[in-house]
C-alpha cells in the first residue's frame, strides 16, 4: 500500500471515530485537525504523491491548492443534486457532509492503491530535510504569542503581548537570513511569519467588522440555517462562501465565527510561499526569501486580505495558477489538470480578479509571441491561445449562466472604475484623501496620521521600485536576445543581477507574466472592486522581488541586502501599529491594537478609524433587539458609521425594518433611532464616506424629546413619540 494512501486512511478513519455519538476528552481538536486536512490537504496529497516522483514544497503547496479546488467542486456537485433532484437528505448538515468527503477521499485512495507501482511506499517525512526540531519550535511559538496576543486583547484589552509578538515577527526574517546561509529554514520562517500576521489580525477582530467580512458571514450561515445553498448574485454566487465555509464549520465541528477566523488565514499563508517557491525558480534563494517577507509584511495583505475570504481565496488560487503556469518540471497532464483547477477556484471565489487575470495572461501571450518571433534562442509561450480562450469562455459561462446577474454587475463595475480610476483621476481614494488636507487633518497627504502617510508613501515607492526592477530584468532580457546590446548585458550581470538564473533569461513567460500583473498597479487606488486591499495584494504575488532588486546592493558586498532588510522592518513596525501603540499614540491601518485608547481619549479621526473597522458586541446585541421585537416596517434612523449587525441574529421572527440616514435635526416624529457605539464615543453623526477612513459629519443632534426604549452598553435605541 503506497504511503499517501495509508496516511490519508488514518486520517479519513480518525475523522469518522470523531462522528460517533461518544464524547471522549480532546476528540473536538482531533475532529478540527481532521475535518480541515481533508478539505484542504488529503485529495491532493493523494493525487501528488501519485504523479510526481519527489514531494517537494512545490508538491506541498499544490495539494494544498487541488485540494481547496477540489472541495469547492464536491461540495457544489453536492448541492447541485440535492437542488435538480429533490434529494431529502440536506448536504450541509452532519453526518452527511462528513460522510460526503470522506467518500470522495476513500476513492481518490482506491485510485491511488490500484494504479501506483506495488514497491512504492515513500513516506511524506522522508522527502524533506533534517530540521533541527529547536529551531522549528521556535519559529512555532511566534504565531502562537502572536493568537495569544490577540485574544488578551479582546478579553482584557492589554496589548503589551502582541506589541512583542509584532517585534519577534520583525526580528525572525533577520535573525533567519543572517544566520541561515544555506536557506534551510527559509520555508519555515515565511509560514511562521504569515501565520503570525494573518491569524493575529483575524482573531484581534471578534466580529469580523472590516470589508466584506460580514456579508461573507451572512451567506455562510444562511447556507448553514436551511442545509443548502442557492446561487445569487455577486457575493452568492461564489462558491468559496456558499460551499467552502460552511463545510469547513461542518468537518471540523467550530463555530462559523471561528471558521472564518482560522480556517482562510490559514490556507492564505500558502500564498507567501508560492511567492518564495515561483521567485527562487528565476533568483537566488535569498531573493525569493525576502520577496516573500515583503509580500506578507505589506500591511493591505495581512489587514485586509485575511478577513476577506473570497478575495483572499481568489489571491490565494491566482498565485497557484502563476506557479503551474511557469511549472515546466511536472507531467503535462497534471500541469493541465492544476491549471484548470485553479483557475476555476479563482472565478468561482471572486467575481472581480478574474477578468483581471486573463486579461494579464492575454498580455503576456501576446508579448510571448513577439519575444519568440524578434528574440533569438527565447522559449515558446506556455500560454497558449487556447488556454487563453478557454479562461475567457469559463468566466462568460460561469458568470452570464450559472449565476443570477453577476456578469453585468462585473461588466459594469470594472467598466466603470477602469474608465474613472485606472491612474490619479479626481474619482480615486488615493486623490480624493490627497484634497482633503487642508479640509481635516493637515496632513501632507490628508491622512490621518503619519502610520497612514508612510503607508500612502510606502504604496508609491514599491510602484516605482518595481518599474525600476522589471525595467532593469527586461534589459537583462533584450540583451541575452541582442546581440548588440552585450555591453548592457555585462554591466547589468556585474552590477545588478550576479547570479541571475539562465530561467530569467530564456523563459519570456516569467518576465511578461509578472509585466501583466504589473498593469493593475494603478488600480490599487481605486474604491470598491478594485481597491488596495485587492489589487495590490494580487500584484504583488508576482511582482515581489523586483523592488527588492532594487533595495538590494549587489555591487557594494559588504552592503548586500542591509538595506532592504531595514526598509522592510521599519516599513513593517510603522505600519502594523506598533509605533502608534508605543511610541506616536496615533492612529494606525490596524487601529483595534490600541483601541481601548482610541475610544477613550483619541481624537474624532481616531475613533472614525477603529469604528471602520471593528465591531461591538453590544452593537450585535441592539441590532437583534430591533430585529426582534421593532414592529414590520418600522423606520430606523443611523448614520453612515452606525452598528447595525443582523448576521448573528438568531431568533424566528425578523423584523422588516426600513433604515434612513439621520438628518441634523431630530423632528422625525414617529421614527426610531438608533444611536451605536461609533455615535455615542464620537458624538458625531456621519452622513458620507469619502476616501479611506474620510467621513462627512456633523455633530449628533439632540433627542431629549424622545423616549430611551432601549440601551446596551453605548448602543441606545430612542422612539420620538
Amino acid at each position: 500500500m503506497p504511503g499517501a494512501v495509508r496516511v490519508s486512511l488514518f486520517i479519513l478513519g480518525i475523522h469518522l471515530l470523531t462522528l460517533l455519538p461518544v464524547k471522549i476528552p480532546g476528540f473536538s481538536v482531533v475532529q478540527a485537525i481532521s475535518g480541515f486536512l481533508i478539505l484542504s490537504f488529503v485529495p491532493g496529497f493523494l493525487l501528488l504523491s501519485y504523479a510526481l516522483d519527489k514531494f517537494t514544497l512545490s508538491g506541498v503547496l499544490y495539494a494544498i491548492g487541488f485540494s481547496v479546488a477540489f472541495s469547492m467542486l464536491v461540495g457544489s456537485v453536492a448541492n447541485a443534486a440535492y437542488l435538480g433532484l429533490s434529494v431529502n437528505i440536506v448536504p450541509f448538515a452532519q453526518p452527511t457532509m462528513s460522510l460526503l468527503y470522506v467518500g470522495a477521499s476513500i476513492i481518490l485512495c482506491g485510485f491511488v492503491w490500484t494504479v501506483a507501482e506495488p514497491d512504492e511506499s515513500r513516506s511524506l517525512i522522508d522527502q524533506f530535510p533534517e530540521y533541527d526540531v529547536r529551531i522549528l519550535l521556535l519559529l512555532t511559538l511566534v504565531p502562537v504569542l502572536a493568537v495569544i496576543g490577540a485574544m488578551l486583547i479582546n478579553r482584557y484589552a492589554f496589548n503589551g503581548f502582541t506589541l512583542l509578538s509584532i517585534v519577534f515577527v520583525a526580528l525572525v526574517p533577520v535573525f533567519v537570513y543572517h544566520f541561515d546561509k544555506c536557506g534551510t529554514y527559509y520555508p519555515a520562517a515565511i509560514a511562521s511569519i504569515s501565520l503570525a500576521l494573518l491569524l493575529q489580525n483575524t482573531v484581534i477582530t471578534t466580529y469580523l467588522g472590516l470589508g466584506d467580512g460580514l456579508a461573507e458571514y451572512g451567506i455562510a450561515n444562511a447556507v448553514l440555517r436551511n442545509g443548502y445553498w442557492i446561487p445569487g448574485a455577486a457575493k452568492d454566487a461564489m462558491p468559496r462562501i456558499g460551499v467552502l465555509q460552511p463545510a469547513y464549520s461542518l468537518l471540523m465541528d467550530t463555530s462559523l465565527l471561528w471558521t472564518f477566523k482560522l480556517a482562510h488565514p490559514i490556507l492564505f499563508a500558502a500564498v507567501p510561499l508560492v511567492t518564495y517557491v515561483l521567485t527562487s525558480r528565476y533568483f537566488s534563494k535569498d531573493v525569493a526569501f525576502l520577496s516573500a517577507t515583503l509580500y506578507i509584511f505589506l500591511p493591505r495583505t495581512y489587514q485586509i486580505i485575511s478577513r476577506n475570504t473570497r478575495t483572499g481565496a481568489a489571491i490565494f488560487f491566482t498565485a497557484f495558477l502563476l506557479l503551474a503556469i511557469l511549472d515546466t518540471n511536472i507531467p503535462q497532464r497534471l500541469r493541465r489538470l492544476l491549471i484548470i483547477g485553479f483557475f476555476w477556484g479563482v472565478i468561482t471565489s471572486h467575481y472581480g480578479i478574474g477578468p483581471l487575470v486573463v486579461f494579464a495572461l492575454g498580455v503576456a501571450y501576446l508579448l510571448n509571441v513577439m519575444a519568440s518571433v524578434i528574440l533569438e534562442n527565447k522559449r515558446p509561450s506556455q500560454l497558449w491561445l487556447s488556454r487563453v480562450a478557454l479562461f475567457s469562455t469559463l468566466i462568460i459561462v460561469w458568470y452570464a449562466f450559472l449565476t443570477n446577474g453577476t456578469f453585468n454587475f462585473i461588466a459594469n463595475s470594472l467598466y466603470s472604475q477602469i474608465s474613472g480610476s485606472l491612474f490619479f483621476t479626481q474619482s480615486s481614494t488615493a486623490v480624493r484623501s490627497i484634497e482633503l488636507a487642508t479640509a481635516s487633518t493637515g496632513g501632507a497627504f490628508g491622512m490621518p496620521s503619519g502610520s497612514y502617510e508612510v503607508m500612502f508613501i510606502g504604496h508609491l515607492l514599491l510602484g516605482v521600485f518595481t518599474s525600476i526592477g522589471i525595467s532593469l530584468v527586461y534589459f537583462r532580457y533584450f540583451g541575452h536576445g541582442i546581440p548588440f546590446l552585450f555591453d548592457i548585458q555585462r554591466w547589468i550581470d556585474e552590477n545588478v543581477f550576479p547570479g541571475l538564473s539562465e530561467n530569467v533569461l530564456k523563459d519570456s513567460n516569467y518576465i511578461h507574466l509578472a509585466f501583466g500583473m504589473f498593469l493593475f498597479f494603478p488600480l490599487s487606488f481605486g474604491p470598491q472592486v478594485l481597491s488596495a486591499g485587492r489589487t495590490f495584494a494580487l500584484v504583488m504575488v508576482i511582482v515581489a522581488p523586483f523592488p527588492v532588486l532594487v533595495l538590494r546592493s549587489m555591487r557594494l558586498k559588504r552592503i548586500g541586502s542591509k538595506p532592504a532588510i531595514a526598509l522592510m522592518i521599519a516599513f513593517f513596525l510603522v505600519t502594523s501599529g506598533f509605533a502608534s501603540a508605543t511610541v506616536t499614540h496615533d492612529v494606525s491601518p490596524q487601529p483595534t491594537i490600541d483601541g481601548e485608547r482610541i475610544v477613550d481619549s483619541g481624537s474624532t479621526l481616531e475613533q472614525f478609524a477603529y469604528y471602520a473597522g471593528s465591531s461591538s458586541r453590544n452593537s450585535i446585541v441592539a441590532s437583534n433587539f430591533m430585529l426582534g421585537h421593532l414592529s414590520d416596517r418600522a423606520t430606523v434612523q443611523t448614520t453612515r458609521l452606525g452598528k447595525f449587525i443582523p448576521q448573528f441574529y438568531g431568533g424566528d421572527r425578523i423584523a422588516n425594518i426600513r433604515f434612513t440616514r439621520m438628518s441634523s435635526t431630530a423632528e422625525s416624529s414617529g421614527e426610531y433611532v438608533y444611536f451605536s457605539e461609533p455615535e455615542t464615543v464620537t458624538g458625531m453623526n456621519t452622513q458620507r464616506l469619502i476616501g479611506f477612513i474620510f467621513y462627512d459629519y456633523e455633530p449628533l443632534p439632540s433627542y431629549t424629546g424622545s423616549n430611551t426604549v432601549y440601551t446596551t452598553g453605548q448602543d441606545k435605541i430612542h422612539y420620538n413619540s
